[in-house]
């Protein structure tokens, strides 16, 4: 079974190759190679890294405030919590100064395949930073998707009666009493 699935594997490879190296049937060679370029030009890419930057040092600010909050309230388990968000963002935020000095030494260099590299780097440490942050609010119980308090609006269709169906009508009974039967002499 293993030397089957080896042999298919190896054909595989090998149609793929030829039909990189040799012309296809309509006798036009196939190009499989993939080619990405950046889109943004090199300030283009440094605005952007100064963003993302931006970024990470207000997220690792509302971190440390959180941090703040956890002391304050002398909550060890949220504290921790916090405490590794805190460590893991400062890393990320080294990494990305790296990538922001070799991103212009690249720039410099003129070198697009490491400028490339390392905004992708910046990129990806920024998102990166960003679900810290919002783990950090997790630790603390806070959702960043909160937006207020709940506010329900009841519309009534004005063509509905407007008797209460949960209060039966009171049928008042007109209770006479009665004549007397006999008059008692007494």
């Amino acid at each position: 079974m293993t030397a089957g699935l080896v042999a298919s594997a190896s054909f595989a490879l090998g149609r793929v190759a030829g039909a990189a190296a040799g012309p296809t049937p309509a006798g036009q060679a196939a190009d499989i190679s993939v080619k990405q370029r950046p889109t943004l030009t090199a300030q283009e890419m440094v605005k952007q890294a100064k963003e993302y930057f931006k970024n990470m040092n207000d997220v690792l600010k509302r971190v440390g405030q959180l941090q703040e909050q956890s002391k304050r309230q002398k909550d060890i388990i949220r504290l921790n919590c916090v405490n590794d968000k805190v460590v893991q963002a400062k890393v990320n935020l080294t990494i990305a100064e790296q990538s922001m000095a070799a991103l212009q030494e690249n720039i410099a260099r003129a070198d697009e395949g490491g400028r490339a590299h390392e905004f992708t780097r910046l990129t990806i440490v920024n998102q990166k930073v960003l679900v810290l942050g919002a783990e950090a609010e997790n630790c603390i119980g806070e959702d960043l998707s909160f937006v207020g308090a709940t506010r329900v609006d009841v519309e009534v269709d004005p063509s509905l009666p407007q008797i209460d169906v949960t209060q039966p009508p009171s049928t008042v009974i007109d209770i006479e009493r009665p004549g007397e039967a006999s008059p008692t002499k007494g």
